[in-house]
């Protein structure tokens, strides 16, 4: 057996779930609207990624804004081909324009890890002996 990182795959999943839920709640608001709930949604999203696990907050927090991404994704191609078939039509996959949608995936992964810090910060041991 190897010793390298274990991550949680319920603490990932909840975090992208949050991240995810920003992207979609936000979905047709105008761009700064928008980027503010994801920013929000992925602060919170690494947070309680990093509340659910015990080690490796920081990665956890970057795999659960992978995840976050990964499933508004899915949840787009879906509805893409919902549309096809005459249903409703889909959300844009990232808001604003090109650049703007890269900086906002960009400031979502670091508001997602600064909430793993901010976990890591309030819940690792160093924090608790020093509370004590």
């Amino acid at each position: 057996m190897g010793t390298g990182i274990q991550i949680e795959p319920i603490a990932v999943g909840w975090g992208g779930l949050v991240g995810m839920i920003g992207l979609a709640a936000s979905s047709g608001a105008d761009l700064w609207v928008r980027a503010l709930a994801v920013l929000a949604a992925f602060l919170v999203g690494g947070f309680l990624s990093g509340v659910r696990t015990l080690d490796h907050r920081s990665v956890t927090a970057v795999m659960a804004w992978l995840a976050g991404w990964i499933m508004w994704g899915a949840i787009v191609i879906i509805l893409w081909i919902a549309n096809q078939f005459g249903g409703p039509s889909e959300p844009e996959f990232a808001p604003g324009s090109n650049g703007a949608a890269i900086l906002i995936a960009l400031g979502s992964l670091i508001t997602c890890v600064l909430g793993g810090l901010l976990a890591d910060r309030r819940y690792s041991s160093r924090s608790v002996r020093r509370r004590l």
